[in-house]
């Protein structure tokens, strides 16, 4: 008699398995091109694994079913209305003094960016320091296209506010393949030359939010995934990135 074995297939199995297995999950990667300021060619300069961090995937289990997980237990704001809406950046993804080039690994548990780094600072005294004068990241007002292009304001004094979030270049778009079996959305991120100007980055959030069009702000944003990557200085005052952003299922 041939005996079989039973063997109980544990939660943490069930995950090892999962990562074994071709497309199976939520996942992404980026790639990280410099703009060629004469030809405006796209220059390679890495490629990335991101992580969906658990807000991210709890969030996608909670609009698949319709069904919020309770705040008390999770700690996460409840808004089914949202969408993957803007991106962040920072400085916190890597040692940038002694190992720039050697990102830290992204945690499930993350809630936000390590260090978060503003786009664009709306400082109206922006004159009367020779820093923030020929800073091209500083502006004295917003312009309305600026006003419908960063947002996560963050007010400090004397009238300063820093913008962290910041609004994708097109519509996300779809990429399907029956006989690929391949689905992505594919993102289209933008790094200009007059922002970020003076930071070091080299760690990225995707963002939920719900856009608020009367009062023109993205209510309740939270992270949906966070990648990590070799830092690019953004001293020059020429610099331009272009990110892909690929979120598969």
């Amino acid at each position: 008699m041939i005996h079989q074995e039973e063997k109980l297939l544990s939660f943490q199995d069930a995950l090892n398995m999962k990562d074994k297995i071709e497309g199976v999950g939520i996942r992404g990667k980026i790639r990280i091109f410099e703009l060629d300021d004469e030809f405006g060619n796209a220059v390679l300069k890495q490629e990335r694994d991101n992580l969906v961090v658990l807000r991210g995937r709890t969030y996608a289990l909670e609009s698949l079913f319709k069904d919020p997980i309770d705040p008390a237990t999770s700690g996460y704001r409840v808004n089914l209305n949202r969408t993957i809406a803007l991106f962040k950046v920072g400085s916190g993804g890597a040692d940038v003094a002694s190992s720039p080039f050697e990102p830290f690994k992204p945690l499930y548990s993350d809630e936000d960016l390590a260090i978060p780094v503003p786009f664009v600072i709306e400082n109206p005294n922006k004159h009367s320091a020779e820093d923030t004068a020929n800073n091209p990241s500083v502006i004295e007002s917003m312009s309305e296209s600026q006003k419908k292009r960063y947002y996560i304001p963050s007010a400090k004094s004397s009238g300063v506010t820093e913008y962290y979030g910041k609004t994708f270049e097109v519509a996300p778009q779809w990429v399907f393949n029956k006989t690929t079996n391949e689905v992505y959305k594919k993102i289209t991120l933008r790094i200009e030359a007059n922002e970020l100007r003076g930071h070091f980055i080299n760690e990225l959030s995707l963002v939920l939010g719900e856009y608020d069009s009367a009062n023109n702000l993205y209510k309740d944003t939270e992270i949906f995934s966070r990648v990590t990557f070799e830092t690019e200085p953004l001293t020059s005052l020429t610099k331009t990135l272009l990110i892909e952003y690929l979120i598969y299922a």
